[in-house]
């Protein structure tokens, strides 16, 4: 039966088929008639109180949240043509620390070198000023057309501060404007700095770009995605390139009660649902970090491409990545540079790995000499190591053409305490065999 036929069955209206009703017309009478009234006068009562409170209950939690939020986050609402959202500001000395590192070594960066980083020659152009880091929070971590970007947090250097904006959408509905204000701020800068954002951060605001019809040159801007060069000068020493590992392992910045990156989604649709501001609170703070980090891990990743003598916080291999990195980039200048830094120390201060890394690159910008003293240094170690047996022979073999001294090493390399596998064995002894063949003189 349907809801409707039920209501007429308790208010006592004629339920009867309409061709019945039409045949037998009986005119309700004008008590059944007033009891019908006042019981929809009664629904329509309850009905409208129950919305009142509900509206209520609802203005009131936004307005709790909204107060709160003031409170505890220090910040405002903020208006524009497309709606409300809520700001956080911040104004952080240049002369603070953030871990190892004072924040004001991130304001005078060599962009040669950041240009580098980015493998954009255009970053070149720019100053440090120029740059907007950018670090989002979202409703999902896998992004797609159904995920938005809540929090959007910015920094960037002015004065002798760094400045940091933090962007809420307090709900779905204040996107656009929050989103109006991020375009306005990204126009007065020329690049963007940024941890794993050409994989996420960019393509979503692009996304939700679009979606809200806004026009934003953001995500044109040339980029300098941390992450890439992070992996490539430090990853060979961290477990992961995370940038709460590349905090705690290299910056020496340590969070106490950080959320979790993927407990933040379903924060925010708690605090949608409860309006409580202490749910957003951690929210925040872990943004904040996130946008401040970026600048020192800059700085760090700048000066080691840079160095002219080892500095604190580094490791040996550091410099070598940077050097490989400079090779790849074309810049063998800058890989000599980092190489000489290395010059006047002795073989003994480098562990194995890092003494064939040095001596692949003296080898690769054509520094043979630097290269064959390396190598000489480690045939002379015990257990002797095939790498630097087989690089010391081609070079008495091809560059020198002593093939009495290449013949030499290799006999007193397989006869004394080595490591070689079957494999090298055999390949020292075809290399003897054919140095062995030179030296038979001739009939």
């Amino acid at each position: 039966m349907k809801s409707i036929d039920k209501l007429k069955r308790l208010t006592g209206e004629n339920i009867a088929p309409k061709k019945a009703q039409q045949a037998q017309t009986v005119p309700a009478t004008s008590e059944k008639q007033e009891q019908l009234a006042d019981l929809r006068r009664r629904i329509d009562s309850v009905v409208t109180r129950a919305a009142m409170r509900s509206k209520a209950a609802q203005d009131e939690a936004r307005l709790r949240g909204n107060q709160g939020l003031a409170e505890i986050l220090s910040g405002e609402e903020i208006e524009n043509e497309h709606g409300r959202f809520f700001l956080v500001s911040d104004r952080v000395s240049g002369a603070s620390r953030h871990g190892h590192r004072n924040l004001l070594e991130a304001f005078d960066l060599d962009m040669s070198a950041a240009a580098m980083l980015a493998n954009n020659p255009l970053v070149s152009e720019y100053r440090s000023s120029d740059a907007l880091f950018l670090d989002t929070e979202t409703t999902g971590l896998a992004g797609g057309t159904g995920t938005m970007a809540f929090l959007i947090g910015v920094g960037w250097m002015e004065g002798d501060h760094f400045q940091v904006r933090q962007i809420l959408a307090r709900d779905f509905g204040e996107e656009k404007a929050a989103l109006t204000y991020l375009k306005d701020i990204a126009a007065r800068k020329r690049f963007l700095i940024t941890f794993n954002g050409k994989a996420f951060d960019i393509n979503l605001l692009a996304t939700r770009f679009i979606m809200n019809r806004m026009q934003s040159d953001l995500p044109g801007l040339p980029h300098l995605d941390l992450l890439h060069p992070s992996r490539r000068l430090l990853g060979h020493r961290l477990e992961n390139c995370r940038l709460a590992t590349l905090e705690a392992d290299i910056l020496g910045v340590q969070r106490e009660g950080d959320i979790p990156g993927w407990e933040i989604p379903q924060r925010y649709f708690d605090w949608l649902r409860k309006r409580d501001p202490r749910l957003l609170a951690s929210i925040f703070e872990h943004n904040r970090l996130d946008v401040i980090s970026m600048a020192t891990l800059t700085a760090h990743l700048v000066e080691i491409l840079t160095a002219q003598a080892p500095a604190p916080y580094t490791h040996t291999d550091d410099y070598l990545a940077a050097a490989r990195l400079l090779l790849t980039r074309a810049n063998a200048t800058g890989a000599q540079k980092i190489l000489d830094i290395f010059h006047d120390q002795t073989c003994s201060d480098f562990s194995l790995q890092s003494k064939k890394k040095l001596a692949q690159l003296y080898k690769r910008i054509g520094r043979m000499d630097e290269a064959v003293q390396i190598w000489r240094q480690m045939a002379a170690c015990e257990p002797i190591e095939f790498y630097a047996v087989s690089e010391l022979a081609k070079y008495q073999e091809h560059h020198e053409q002593d093939y009495s001294q290449a013949r030499a090493l290799i006999e007193s390399a397989l006869a004394g305490n080595n490591t070689f596998s079957e494999q090298e064995q055999e390949s020292l002894s075809h290399r003897l065999k054919r140095l062995k063949a030179r030296l038979k003189p001739s009939c």
